[in-house]
């Protein structure tokens, strides 16, 4: 039996219980993956599901991967940035999409979306804590009894 693996992604030795078995949302076969090469995976397999969804296409192709990348080092953008900056863009803003790819994407775009989701974000506070606070002013506080503390005594049921 083998006691170390390889990660199918960087091609490092890991003891066989620090690795993990992953398939791809479609994919028939289970590879082992380290964690820092899982979450990097599930990250990728989630951008993919994404912009599928968002561009009505069945896998993003070549482009998308190369502009993706590009972002990535260029302003150190996450994969999660990337889907809520493509959701603000066509959900929000209601940009028409006349290609797949992901070059309306730039720092400022990043930053109306960033703002927008702190405007959201702030809004359901404020609705959470008056909800919170029309609850609580009509709230009455309920009292438990209190048990007796009666011993239990297993000859009282014992009939004579």
């Amino acid at each position: 039996m083998q006691k170390s693996l390889k990660c199918y992604e960087c091609k490092e030795l890991f003891p066989k219980t620090q690795l993990i078995s992953y398939s791809s949302p479609g994919a028939q076969t289970m590879h082992n993956y380290c964690p820092k090469c899982l979450i990097e995976k599930q990250s990728r397999d989630n951008f993919a599901r994404k912009v599928c969804e968002i561009f009505g296409i069945k896998n993003p192709g070549p482009r998308i991967w190369t502009e993706r990348k590009r972002l990535q080092n260029t302003y150190g953008y996450t994969d999660q940035t990337l889907i809520d900056a493509l959701e603000y863009l066509y959900n929000v803003e209601n940009k028409k999409v006349f290609a797949e790819s992901l070059c309306l994407i730039n720092p400022s775009s990043v930053d109306k979306m960033m703002k927008y989701n702190r405007t959201v974000q702030n809004k359901n506070m404020r609705v959470a804590a008056a909800t919170n606070m029309e609850t609580a002013e009509h709230l009455v506080p309920i009292k438990e009894k209190e048990r007796e503390k009666t011993q239990w005594n297993p000859d009282d049921w014992l009939e004579d």
